[in-house]
């Protein structure tokens, strides 16, 4: 994943080394659940990989957002074609497409994705055709909806609506 899509994309804040090198740990933030308190031993290591195993940014998500939005105008993407990216982003079933929820079409065509381990929150919202997008992250397990009430009022400032 290093060598084939991390540095790629220029996310070198990003890793699925667990447990974590002392380095990175320093800079990363402690979990917390709902009720405000903090995750033992500051986060959870999963056996999952693919699924819960990655380390990273708000920065390096939108580079992995930015990513997509350039391969699918041919501009550039080291790691995945044009054609795979129009696949990556046309409904698969429901409202999935490869890796991503789709809402919209067309020029307002988005492409989501959010996501929860224990202590932390985290959401990706970009537009497929236009270069916008948002990446929140929180590190606590919120409830209240706090991710999505961010992503609206941003939505709202840039007339995503």
């Amino acid at each position: 994943m290093r060598d084939t899509v991390l540095k790629p994309l220029g996310m070198t804040n990003s890793s699925y080394e667990q447990p974590l090198p002392r380095e990175w740990a320093t800079r990363t933030a402690t979990g917390h659940y709902a009720d405000g308190k903090a995750v033992p031993g500051r986060w959870h290591i999963y056996p999952e990989m693919a699924a819960a195993g990655l380390w990273t940014t708000a920065s390096d998500l939108a580079r992995f957002e930015i990513g997509i939005q350039q391969a699918l105008t041919a501009k550039s993407n080291p790691v995945i074609s044009q054609v795979m990216t129009r696949e990556m982003l046309r409904k698969q079933k429901d409202d999935a497409g490869l890796g991503l929820f789709l809402k919209g079409e067309g020029k307002g065509l988005m492409f989501l994705h959010n996501g929860r381990d224990e202590g932390f929150d985290a959401a990706i919202v970009a537009f497929a055709n236009t270069g916008q997008g948002a990446v929140i992250m929180i590190n606590a397990n919120d409830n209240s909806g706090v991710c999505n009430e961010i992503m609206e009022a941003i939505g709202k400032e840039y007339h995503w609506h």
